[in-house]
């Protein structure tokens, strides 16, 4: 009897370490606003898992992983990133699109919309995420320039580091900023209407937004790592995505 309630112990004990493991996610700053349903989301059959998540932009997080930062799957903000790592070894799974961004230009000042994004003109700081690392400041950059208005306004451009510090810089000092469309489905930013405090970029005027995701060769032995992967990659994750302005 004992031995088979000692048995029991050691069986449960067994199953709890194997449901109570902790992933390390990284992801581009514009899935900020989405990562709190994500979260719960996969919490539902995962209970147990404790996902942690570092947010930035794309470049940033990919020379931190090939330093060895201890990530099992990242997100990027677009695909070029994922590829990069693929190719120099760091991937488990080859680079899937898992959300197609948006771009959007948000202001809280007073600015005419009605122009498009010609309503940047004449302002005296625009915020844009630095386009070497950031594929959102890239996109925006070449938004401005097949508008043809980039040579007008390129010396009021501030560059911040990630996308989300673009939409924090417009919240405060900047007059405008170029950011994720995602951060307007926040339902902190729900008193922002579009056509007065923001409108969508026109997709014609920049190469769409392929997000892409992998598995990490950190994480490939994690079966919560690759379970949480598998999630992104679902029909309960593309409805979340496409609730926060993503193209699926």
């Amino acid at each position: 009897m004992k031995k088979t309630f000692f048995s029991l112990v050691l069986a449960a004990i067994a199953t709890f370490n194997l449901n109570a493991g902790e992933i390390n996610v990284f992801a581009a700053a514009n899935v900020t606003y989405a990562f709190d349903e994500l979260k719960a989301e996969f919490a539902k059959t995962n209970p147990d898992t404790k996902v942690t998540v570092t947010l930035g932009g794309s470049g940033a997080l990919t020379t931190q992983i090939k330093n060895g930062a201890p990530a099992d799957v990242f997100m990027a903000a677009n695909m070029k990133f994922v590829e990069n790592l693929d190719e120099a070894g760091f991937s488990a799974t080859r680079p899937i699109v898992y959300a197609q961004g948006m771009l959007a230009l948000f202001s809280i000042r007073d600015i005419d919309f009605t122009k498009g994004i010609k309503a940047v003109e004449g302002l005296k700081a625009v915020a844009i995420a630095l386009p070497e690392s950031a594929p959102y400041g890239k996109a925006s950059i070449e938004a401005l320039k097949k508008d043809g208005i980039f040579n007008k306004v390129e010396k009021n451009i501030i560059y911040t580091k990630s996308i989300s510090e673009a939409l924090s810089s417009a919240l405060s000092a900047a007059d405008a900023g170029f950011i994720a469309a995602s951060a307007m489905y926040d339902p902190k930013m729900a008193k922002y209407k579009e056509g007065k405090n923001f409108i969508l970029v026109n997709p014609a005027l920049y190469t769409p937004i392929d997000q892409g995701v992998i598995l990490l060769k950190r994480g490939e032995k994690n079966p919560e790592a690759k379970a949480f992967y598998d999630f992104i990659l679902s029909e309960r994750a593309k409805e979340i995505f496409r609730k926060f302005g993503y193209n699926i």
